[in-house]
């Protein structure tokens, strides 16, 4: 800085500070040590980001409704060229909802947008903060930095002496660029006040401070006294450079320390909430106060003694956990505690198809006896639908009522279809991907209309099922809003909704479990499936988390008690539980909520702290069987890891004992596991979790010994943590059992599940390696990594397949450790004797990181941060999976005693049927549906075909090869006495097959 700027800040240092308007300043904390958390009060609080950025697009009412409804007195508009002529409509609207206009997103130059604006707020005797932001490369030299600073603070002159005109603050915002550095507005700042233009102060934005994060709590002292607003964030590390630029206040592990840091900085002024999102601004408005409140709670309970404080990296000592007992046990239910039947569907709901699943009840059971175990041999193709407007998968269970077909196709639109002949009747495109694992028939009643219902993208529609026209008089013009984020093609919910009386209820796709009036869509209630602060199960995680226990596998209903039943998946983040320790509810749970409030009635955990993504992937099912001589309602789920869940209906309690078992600890720094995981002897399991050394394949000896070589460098075992940089080996992520399911039939008591057995190889590694820059030249180390290393750990170093992670290696190898390996080998890993001691050194000082032009940070963060090298499935030389078959298994579970009736093989590579290796099974994701006339349909296999199988025995009695991949269950129903079976043939998925269009739905030959 030259010597004139130097004069200049000295002599402002001697002038009296003016407060600069815009916002009258909270009373100051006697002792700026103290904690002032009135700062976060929600009558301090500007909302801000959300003119261009609310996925609703929301008008000036609606948006200033919303926040007057969340306790917002504060807001800070910005706007696109679009909300130019709303502007008037803007403040006037503001003003009737009591919104102080605090701020207003400016141009960066006194131009004529400029120039109408200032009129504006002058016509409206207004007096907001102006934020001007600004960009530029750095600077190189004190003399150009100089020539900078005088350039930029004309610019800023010109619209701070407009803006003095009407009593404005202009406030310089940290955007990014040379301007966006709060050090260099300081200096435009000093320059203009040398200048006596004195209106002009900072808005510093946490979401553009990542590289400020080390020197936050002495960056904030300095521009305190010119700060006029200040911007919250949830922040992470380098959040910017790994896709978590605006987080959720509450999700980012440098949350509570920088909010401790500014409750005791001295700052009085405004702070704000970020929408910043494509995203519903109410949604995410919400997530932030309700994160920003639980922060606040936290900040305000006494400060533990440092030597009391949590250790976010400690490593769980193993011989302690062994003290425990070896078993607990969850007692079953005693025989007078058991519900008496009471609640089977009424036999005329097996007639129809009216919801994906077949029912409320989740049965996909059929009391239609046409298509038997003696004349299934002569079912044939009886029409074939194709949608013609796309080519992609679909997992929706189609439903039929009134002799009408309703599914979606893979161009994103719900249609009629004759369920007789195949024809079309009548398309509907919505917004976003339609119902997109299930949708619902209601009859109405009371002279209310029919309807069809579906979620797709943001929304639930009501369609006249007759004309597919939107019924205008349910919600705003057919459709309603769901209070939930939508998630790409996922939308807000994917699963099939249920109804209950005039209530439908609908599970969330990233969280909680929402209900609304079928006839009007007005919202009823909210089920929190992550509890909120003061409801219960919030002390079972040690934060606030916006994603997880999601209810993404479906719901059943009890249309007798009017009980809904909902199952979740794990937390979030997948595999690295440091950041959502404890217990977890309602993750991995089955939970009974009461139809009618939605209060929780009971819940049943399967797996605590889930850090395997072993969710319970699949919707409910209500049934009937027999216990001690007496008929008793049940519900069940089945897993991930091949359990099956059964409780009494009504209390939650196990039908059978439900054992845990001691289960191992974690070596990962940070991680604490959960004592006790489910280790079931009934129901028996269907499928296991821990890959072993006889679980390796036999298709040859080839095969067997390179998944040998890879078994030797992983980690195994039942409910095993991951280690660092290690692959670790189980079964269980695409099932056991997946959202395709389960049937059962109500009539014997019996479950059918198709079910997988996939190995998967799973590595976890430490993230905090810096980004390597892509336009720097590549050091030596960098080369010989390349030539040497990539093929099998990738350029990113993360690892391919089942090569481990390469990054974090700086925290688990030594030098020593390293070149012995890479001249030796280990296991799979051949030797490189070869390497001169040149390369080897420089290829070391690559992998840890010593030849970067910048040191590498050693400071440590409150948490460890971790990532994982993606799903890959583990495989032999040759792409068959590493395990010994059945790949593939349809089981039939026998619930009146737990026992596994019958399991066999489910599908067929028929290269290998040729090589003589029969009965292999493989991946699938059709899921089965289960008949009054003996029968099991499947499809979702890799060989294209749906089959039929004796429900008493398994036999398989019947196949039929369909045009692609069968990839949702079937359904069946009856259309002028004749009984079809459809499903949907699409292809795609997570098995990859070719992808199509069509539905084929097959019958017996016509009656002559």
């Amino acid at each position: 800085m030259n010597r004139f700027l130097t004069l200049c800040i000295a002599a402002l240092l001697c002038l009296p500070f003016f407060a600069l308007p815009g916002h009258a300043q909270l009373a100051a904390a006697k002792d700026p040590a103290n904690l002032n958390t009135a700062l976060f009060n929600h009558t301090n609080l500007v909302a801000w980001c959300i003119v261009p950025f609310d996925a609703k697009k929301r008008g000036p009412e609606e948006r200033a409704a919303m926040l007057e409804n969340l306790g917002f007195k504060l807001f800070a508009y910005d706007y696109r060229a679009e909300h130019i002529p709303s502007f008037d409509a803007e403040i006037e609207t503001l003003r009737r909802h009591h919104i102080q206009l605090l701020a207003w997103w400016f141009p960066t130059a006194m131009n004529d947008e400029a120039r109408l604006i200032l009129d504006l707020l002058k016509r409206h005797n207004l007096q907001p903060q102006l934020w001007v932001m600004g960009g530029g490369e750095a600077t190189h030299g004190a003399k150009e930095q100089t020539a900078r600073i005088v350039s930029e603070a004309a610019r800023i002159r010109a619209i701070a002496e407009a803006a003095a005109q009407i009593h404005c603050t202009v406030a310089l915002y940290n955007h990014g660029g040379w301007f966006g550095n709060p050090d260099n507005q300081i200096a435009i700042i000093t320059l203009l006040r040398s200048q006596a233009v004195t209106n002009v102060g900072i808005v510093y934005n946490l979401h553009h401070g990542h590289d400020d994060l080390d020197r936050f709590p002495e960056l904030l002292q300095r521009i305190k006294p010119y700060l006029v607003a200040l911007n919250l964030n949830g922040m992470v590390r380098e959040g910017d450079k790994h896709g978590q630029m605006v987080l959720p206040i509450g999700q980012g592990d440098l949350d509570l320390k920088l909010l401790r840091t500014i409750a005791t900085s001295g700052w009085q002024g405004p702070i704000g909430i970020l929408n910043h999102t494509d995203e519903d601004a109410e949604t995410r408005l919400r997530q932030n106060l309700t994160g920003l409140d639980h922060l606040v709670t936290q900040l305000q309970q006494p400060t533990e003694n440092p030597r009391h404080a949590t250790d976010y990296w400690a490593v769980e000592d193993a011989r302690e956990r062994e003290k425990l007992p070896l078993y607990q046990e969850i007692p079953a239910a005693k025989p007078d505690e058991l519900t008496p039947a009471q609640a089977t569907p009424k036999p005329e709901s097996f007639l129809i198809w009216h919801r994906s699943q077949g029912d409320n009840a989740g049965t996909r059971y059929s009391g239609l006896t046409q298509i038997t175990c003696q004349n299934v041999k002569d079912l044939q193709v009886a029409w074939t639908y194709h949608s013609k407007d796309a080519a992609g998968n679909i997992q929706c269970n189609p439903i039929i009522a009134n002799g009408v077909m309703f599914a979606p196709t893979p161009g994103k639109c719900i249609v009629a279809v004759n369920a007789a002949t195949g024809e079309e009747l009548w398309r509907f495109k919505p917004d976003g991907r339609p119902a997109f694992r299930g949708l619902i028939y209601w009859t109405g009643s009371n002279g209310i209309s029919e309807r069809v219902m579906f979620c797709a993208g943001r929304f639930l529609y009501a369609l006249n099922p007759k004309t597919g026209h939107l019924l205008t008089d349910f919600g705003r013009d057919g459709r309603i809003e769901l209070p939930g984020a939508a998630q790409g093609d996922f939308g807000a919910a994917t699963a099939a909704p249920a109804i209950y009386d005039h209530t439908i209820i609908v599970p969330g796709f990233e969280k909680d479990v929402w209900a609304f009036d079928a006839v009007t869509g007005a919202h009823r209630w909210t089920f929190h499936t992550i509890p909120q602060p003061g409801e219960f199960g919030a002390d079972t995680w040690d934060r606030l988390e916006h994603y997880g226990a999601n209810c993404w596998a479906g719901m059943a209903l009890d249309e007798t008690r009017g009980i809904a039943f909902i199952t979740t998946g794990s937390p979030k983040e997948n595999f690295i539980g440091t950041r959502h320790l404890g217990q977890n509810l309602f993750a991995n749970c089955l939970i009974a909520l009461d139809a009618r409030t939605g209060k929780r009635l009971w819940h049943f955990q399967e797996i605590r702290h889930d850090i395997w993504d072993l969710d319970i992937p699949a919707p409910p099912n209500l049934t009937t069987i027999t216990r001690d001589g007496k008929r008793i309602d049940v519900v069940t789920a089945v897993t991930k890891i091949g359990n099956t869940l059964l409780l009494d209906r009504v209390t939650g309690k196990p039908i059978f004992p439900f054992r845990l078992r001691r289960a191992p600890t974690s070596d990962l720094p940070g991680e604490q596991t959960w004592p006790y995981q489910p280790d079931l002897e009934l129901p028996q399991p269907f499928a296991k979790q821990d890959f072993t050394l006889a679980d390796i394949t036999d298709r040859s000896d080839e095969a067997h010994e390179y998944v040998l070589s890879k078994f030797k460098s992983s980690t195994t075992g039942w409910f095993r943590p991951f280690s660092e940089g290690k692959m670790n080996l189980f079964f269980g992520l695409l099932g056991g059992a997946e959202w395709t399911g389960a049937c059962v039939d109500p009539t014997t008591g019996r479950l059918y599940v198709s079910a997988n057995r996939i190995p998967w190889i799973i590595s976890l590694f430490r993230d905090d390696d810096p980004p390597d820059d892509p336009h720097a030249p590549k050091t030596p180390g960098q080369v010989v990594y390349e030539q040497r290393c990539a093929a099998c750990h990738g350029n990113n170093r993360i690892g391919i397949a089942t090569c481990p992670p390469l990054r974090g290696l700086r925290h688990r190898m030594t030098d020593a450790a390293i070149v012995q390996q890479i001249r030796n080998g280990k296991n799979s890993m051949p030797g490189q004797p070869d390497i001169t001691e040149t390369d080897l050194k420089s290829l070391v000082d690559f992998l840890l990181l010593r030849d970067r032009p910048l040191p590498v940070s050693t400071e440590k963060s409150e948490r460890p941060r971790y990532s994982f090298n993606g799903y890959n499935k583990f495989v032999d030389q040759d792409g068959y999976l590493a395990s010994k078959p059945p790949w593939g298994t349809l089981n039939c579970i026998d619930l009146n005693t737990g026992k596994i009736a019958w399991r066999v093989p489910l599908g067929e590579h028929e290269e290998l049927t040729k090589q003589g290796i029969k009965n292999t099974g493989t991946e699938n994701l059709g899921g089965p549906i289960v008949t009054a006339g003996g029968l099991v349909f499947c499809a979702g296999t890799r060989d294209n075909k749906i089959r039929a199988f004796d429900k008493e025995t398994g036999q398989e009695l019947w196949s039929a090869k369909l045009p692609w991949t069968g990839t949702a269950p079937p359904a069946t129903y009856e259309v002028n006495g004749q009984q079809f079976v459809v499903v949907a043939a699409t292809g795609g998925g997570k098995l990859g097959t070719p992808t199509g269009d069509a539905y084929v739905a097959f019958a017996l030959p016509a009656r002559r």
